[in-house]
């Protein structure tokens, strides 16, 4: 039996187009995280900045300037989606030095980017809820707004998922041939997360708040943007098995 003529004609599609997709992402994460600490601290008025210590103040301002809290709620989930594309595209990359670590951190970092982006948009809609409400104030609006996330609880997915994620890949990346100083910056990442994640654990929103602002501000795209360019570009044959040769 022979086989069908649109069958012969299929060819795979590249990997490589994949990689190069998820560097653009990176690049994109990188910017957008950029835009989004400089928006908050732009136009999020000052009663709306965390850590919150008066809600009934946090309630008013938004109900009367929600627009920048509401930004940076979605551009927060902007930066989760760039990741849920990015994460695949550096198992690509460094696949060869470890398979099944890597596909650990993979699925870990995927699932965390998605809940990410998942919690970011149900806080847009529950804050933009908010902000319609005629009392912002009331004491059913406050507890709404005090809930704890069911998808984010303690940062899970922000925090603590995400620095297993930058653990594993940083320590596999000089096996990749990629920089050691990007490594570096990953592991300061997963420091940065992690303590962000305990902070959370044990309720120091302040130090959690610093956390984020040192990952969204430092961390986080200087990472991705190093990562993104290099991701972009063709890969030496001898880095695409980790440097072994036969």
């Amino acid at each position: 039996m022979s086989t069908p003529k649109i069958v012969q004609a299929m060819k795979p599609v590249s990997n490589a187009s994949f990689v190069r997709f998820g560097g653009l992402a990176g690049i994109l994460l990188a910017v957008t995280s950029l835009v989004s600490v400089a928006e908050y601290y732009l136009i999020v008025p000052a009663a709306q900045r965390l850590p919150v210590t008066d809600v009934a103040s946090y309630l008013t301002s938004l109900a009367q300037q929600p627009t920048g809290t509401l930004l940076f709620a979605g551009l927060y989930a902007l930066i989760a989606f760039w990741a849920v594309i990015g994460i695949p595209a550096v198992y690509f990359r460094i696949r060869a030095v470890g398979e099944a670590w890597v596909f650990f951190a993979t699925l870990v970092g995927e699932i965390a980017a998605v809940g990410t982006l998942v919690s970011a948009l149900s806080q847009l809609a529950n804050l933009r809820f908010l902000a319609s409400l005629s009392q912002p104030s009331n004491a059913m609006a406050r507890i709404l707004f005090q809930t704890p996330s069911t998808v984010n609880p303690f940062g899970v997915m922000t925090f603590g998922l995400t620095a297993v994620w930058f653990l594993v890949i940083s320590l596999l990346m000089t096996r990749a041939g990629l920089p050691r100083l990007l490594a570096l910056l990953g592991l300061v990442a997963f420091l940065d997360l992690t303590v962000g994640f305990v902070a959370s654990l044990i309720d120091l929103p302040l130090v959690a708040n610093y956390a984020a602002l040192i990952a969204g501000a430092l961390g986080g795209p200087l990472f991705w943007l190093w990562l993104g360019i290099l991701l972009l570009l063709p890969v030496p044959h001898d880095e695409q098995t980790g440097g072994q040769t036969a």
